[in-house]
């Protein structure tokens, strides 16, 4: 197992008992600081009707003045990457993959030049469904990040698995727990590891198409939207233990 996956499991078993955000975002620093990720926010991607943009963040760790900046001059509404987030479920780099039109869009031009003044040149962007079924995003950012892509998927667990923790801690509602059957936990702690479907199919002797039926049948039980989220609600809910 490589080390940033490890460490990504380790902070799974960190965050498990901490008892409060502070103690969740200095775990983030502690695992991702020597990476370049300094900053870090868990958020809604839109405020709901009786909330103000700051309510909609659940957890920040942000250069300061920024997030006052950003509430008041609006740009929740102008901000490509939380738009973004409403059309994929996969990670992606801050405003580096999150499209814009340059000149129909002025105040993204504004949001990404104030970003960077602030220190927050890139990052990467996590984004989640919450058990409710509202769109929220984890982001983790710095002035220069060095984080391989195949890396992305161990950063996807933890981003997951803090934005769950955050929901508890704070009150709202968290992924239920449903029973998986000895072939699901399977399954789910051989993806956990990084084994690929086929790679699955290989080491449980059946079809490829059986383990994306295992797969989907994981994530209909545990809440999940992704694969990824599945292997996290096991392992918040020690299902498995990779």
């Amino acid at each position: 197992m490589d080390v940033v996956r490890s460490r990504a499991f380790d902070f799974v078993e960190t965050v498990r008992q901490l008892p409060d955000v502070a103690s969740i975002l200095d775990a983030m620093s502690r695992t991702l600081g020597q990476h370049g990720f300094d900053y870090f926010c868990s958020s809604y991607v839109a405020p709901l009707s009786t909330e103000s943009p700051r309510e909609a963040v659940l957890a920040e760790r942000l250069p300061a003045g920024f997030l006052d900046m950003y509430s008041e001059a609006q740009y929740v509404w102008h901000d490509p990457a939380l738009r973004y987030c409403r059309t994929t479920l996969q990670p992606f780099r801050w405003f580096r993959e999150a499209p814009y039109d340059p000149e129909r869009e002025p105040r993204a031009v504004e949001l990404v030049r104030r970003a960077r003044d602030f220190g927050m040149v890139d990052g990467v962007v996590i984004p989640v469904i919450s058990p409710t079924g509202r769109t929220g995003q984890v982001w983790f950012g710095g002035a220069e990040i060095d984080l391989p892509e195949r890396d992305l998927p161990a950063l996807h667990l933890m981003a997951l698995y803090a934005f769950d923790r955050v929901l508890k801690l704070r009150g709202l509602p968290a992924a239920p727990q449903h029973a998986l059957s000895l072939r699901e936990r399977e399954v789910l702690t051989l993806a956990a590891v990084g084994r690929s479907s086929d790679e699955i199919a290989d080491a449980l002797a059946i079809t490829r198409r059986t383990v994306k039926a295992h797969i989907k049948s994981c994530c209909k039980k545990l809440g999940a939207a992704t694969r990824t989220q599945a292997v996290m609600i096991a392992m918040r809910d020690r299902i498995i233990s990779p």
